[in-house]
């Protein structure tokens, strides 16, 4: 037991913050656990409202000190985290359910490759192969993950300076060695 009366009125203190503590951190184990079993049982957009919520009061407690904000950090991260697999999930099948259009028969090579072009050209750049349009080079793949940008080769001929027809060769200068004589 407390001896000295600041010690008795620190664990006053310290009794109401524990039973006021202790009904904030139920109602957040209560969000997270909604938010947990919506997404469990696929339901995307409910599971969206939870998580909102959730991360709400997780960020409320943090705030009143109730627990650490590293660990509402945490528990946000793993609730998003949970979601996002969810979400990705329900657009695979989606994806899946689809029919898949089927090229047609007989494509010539050019336009399988004009089809490809295309498809290429609509996605969007990222990295350094889109500084290297912009900048005058070209991407070079050297290997499946990296990309190196060379410089774009001119396709012009270079200027020579004009043909003298009377002009000699230079001679070529030679380094002489001066020795001392005695």
């Amino acid at each position: 037991m407390p001896r000295t009366p600041s010690a008795v009125k620190a664990l006053r203190v310290s009794e109401r913050r524990r039973l006021r503590n202790r009904s904030v951190r139920s109602a957040l184990r209560t969000y997270v656990k909604k938010a947990r079993t919506s997404v469990a049982a696929g339901e995307i957009e409910e599971a969206t409202d939870f998580a909102k919520t959730a991360v709400s009061q997780l960020d409320k407690a943090a705030g009143k000190g109730v627990i650490h904000s590293n660990q509402a950090a945490r528990r946000k991260s793993r609730l998003m985290h949970q979601l996002a697999l969810a979400r990705s999930a329900a657009q695979k099948a989606a994806a899946a359910e689809e029919p898949k259009a089927v090229p047609a028969r007989g494509r010539t090579r050019a336009a399988t490759r004009a089809a490809v072009a295309s498809e290429v050209a609509d996605q969007p750049r990222r990295g350094r192969a889109a500084a290297a349009t912009t900048t005058g080079t070209r991407a070079t793949a050297t290997s499946t993950t990296r990309t190196r940008a060379t410089p774009v080769r001119a396709t012009t001929a270079r200027k020579t300076a004009p043909a003298q027809e009377d002009a000699q060769p230079k001679p070529r200068q030679t380094r002489t060695r001066k020795t001392s004589t005695d």
